[in-house]
């Protein structure tokens, strides 16, 4: 049977951990300080904390395919709270109080996370035995298949690491080997070791995360559950930075899948670029949900919460409102500037294969339709008031196609955070958007930090674009 991946021992990050991210969490950080005081003034933190958990205490299962769930059912769940009442029949593939159960589980294990954050405690063997038995509360049986590729149900030993291989098969009969069960105490506590040693070096939260949860995954160590342990330990990492939970939603599992399989290769800087992006998500859901979660039951009330919008519209400085848009601004330039140097070389290279063959660099975007759907498509909610510039690259050859950037204020009200959307517009197909193509600016950064990330960020797009746009010729 053909080996995909074979196992070997975990190893430590290198020598440069700063290597590998580039340091936009640093700056959030400081965005993430200022909105969470203005929701505890607010009285909103608490609504939003527990939406997030429920949030989480959900996607962690359905990424796994314990339970299914339909999205209205989801966004009803983390509202209003997790009730089998509120899960339909027809929403689900398992018995709706079963699902209700075993998220109820997941959230009060995220619960005892907190606690154990707020105890400052130690991650130890013992307590990830204790979060895999809380996590996987009520599940009686695994799946196993036997040595002639049969499956059966088999008795699941909660906290207890395995007493016999789980090495997955994929779909090319070739197997993906963790590690063999005699050697998954040693690499525990060696991963624990390492974790410990991570913590006084000071290595970056998003690096040691990503580096925790893969070093876990590779180890494997439980028969049934290990992905939902992985993303607990990996959110009480972020959690003890005072960042938020992770949350992998259904629609990242493809990309979380080829993250891990990069760094089984190596290269960990996928992963961390996705955990990154899941806190920043977080951050501006945080935003978007700010002034939404109070109970209005009164006219009292609604004139309240006018007064109160109206009061913290103003808050932000309009020092902090200039320098996101004076960062978005020069990023702008610097990718007109750029794509106009690649419009040059497409049309030293090739423009010269025939008539109707052009490539240029222009201000604006190809269709204003496309262009919405693109930015929907990437779940940005845009304040195009506030901040709205576009730039493509135009490429010509028998239809009109571009690679587009779209810079644009995020969330229902600015809060001094820019994103940016790359996608690529086919005349014939619409817009498609690019692998890792979103990008952030926020106020708390300064100029020469945000041109460095946006630099590498352009690069891929531009490759990405490009590699996209050829196979449609």
């Amino acid at each position: 049977m053909p080996i995909a991946y074979k196992w070997r021992p975990i190893e430590d990050l290198g020598d440069d951990p700063k290597a590998l991210t580039d340091g936009e969490l640093e700056s959030l950080k400081r965005v993430w300080a200022n909105q969470k005081d203005e929701m505890v003034q607010l009285g909103t933190l608490e609504e939003f904390e527990k939406q997030l958990r429920r949030e989480w205490s959900i996607e962690t299962g359905i990424i796994e395919d314990v339970y299914t769930l339909d999205r209205g059912v989801t966004r009803t769940l983390i509202e209003k709270g997790i009730e089998a009442a509120l899960i339909p029949h027809s929403a689900t593939n398992r018995a709706p109080e079963l699902v209700a159960r075993i998220v109820q589980d997941h959230y009060e294990a995220l619960d005892g996370m907190f606690d154990f954050v707020g105890g400052q405690r130690q991650l130890t063997t013992g307590y990830v035995k204790e979060l895999h038995a809380a996590l996987l509360r009520n599940q009686e049986t695994h799946t196993v298949v036997d040595q002639f590729e049969q499956a059966f149900e088999k008795r699941l030993e909660k906290g207890r690491y395995k007493d016999a291989p789980n090495n997955p098969s994929r779909e090319d009969a070739s197997v993906h080997e963790y590690c063999p069960a005699e050697h998954v105490a040693s690499e525990m506590d060696l991963l624990l070791q390492m974790h410990a040693d991570h913590e006084k070096r000071s290595v970056p939260v998003e690096v040691e995360a990503a580096w925790l949860h893969h070093r876990f995954a590779q180890i494997h160590p439980f028969a049934d559950g290990n992905g939902r342990v992985a993303r607990a330990i990996t959110s009480l990492v972020f959690i003890k930075d005072g960042w938020f939970p992770l949350v992998v939603k259904r629609d990242d599992r493809a990309r979380y899948i080829e993250a891990l399989e990069r760094a089984d290769a190596g290269d960990l800087r996928p992963l961390v670029a996705m955990f990154v992006e899941a806190q920043r998500n977080a951050l501006i859901q945080a935003s978007e949900v700010a002034y939404d979660v109070r109970h209005i039951t009164s006219p009292h009330d609604a004139i309240v919460a006018v007064r109160d919008r109206l009061q913290q519209r103003g808050r932000l400085s309009l020092t902090e409102w200039l320098a996101a848009k004076d960062t978005a601004n020069k990023l702008h330039q610097a990718a007109m500037q750029r794509f106009q140097k690649v419009a040059h070389e497409l049309q030293e290279e090739i423009g010269s294969l025939g008539t109707g063959i052009a490539f240029r660099a222009l201000v604006g975007v190809p269709s204003a339709d496309a262009h919405t759907k693109a930015v929907q498509d990437a779940g940005h909610a845009t304040d195009l008031n506030e901040y709205n510039a576009s730039a493509h690259l135009a490429l010509i050859a028998g239809r009109n196609d571009a690679i587009v950037l779209s810079f644009h204020a995020l969330g229902p009200r600015f809060r001094g955070i820019v994103g940016v959307v790359a996608y690529l517009f086919l005349q014939l197909a619409g817009p498609v958007l690019i692998e890792d193509g979103t990008f952030q600016i926020n106020y708390a950064e300064d100029l020469a930090t945000a041109q460095t990330r946006f630099s590498a960020w352009l690069e891929r797009v531009i490759v990405e674009g490009l590699n996209e746009w050829r196979k449609t010729l």
